[in-house]
């Protein structure tokens, strides 16, 4: 679901495959593998969501926990290529003051 790759020593970027939605049904999944990279202080990763184009309230938990991972260890969570529905969704939750967003793309 999620594939991370290293691009630099401590700079990864991540794309969620295979589907279009980051729902209930994948978020453990998401969460573990993100947890896992963020984890090791000073990481740098940039969640390209270019084939969300739905999530729901476990979804946003999710991209919320990656935040707060990233936070502790001294990381860096970046979200890019944000569709417009997600965008507007997180805009409605006042969510786009709180994440940082790629704007040089993915």
């Amino acid at each position: 679901m999620l594939e991370l790759r290293e691009e630099n020593k401590g700079k990864i970027t991540g794309i969620i495959q295979d589907t279009n939605r980051l729902t209930a049904t994948i978020a453990p999944e998401i969460k573990g593998d993100l947890t896992d990279a963020l984890k090791e202080k000073g990481v740098s990763l940039v969640l390209n969501l270019q084939n969300i184009k739905f999530i729901d309230s476990t979804g946003i938990g999710v991209l919320i926990s990656a935040l707060k991972t990233a936070r502790q260890h001294n990381s860096n969570f970046v979200l890019c290529s944000v569709q417009d529905d997600v965008m507007t969704l997180l805009k409605l939750m006042k969510l786009d003051q709180i994440f940082d967003f790629s704007t040089d793309g993915c």
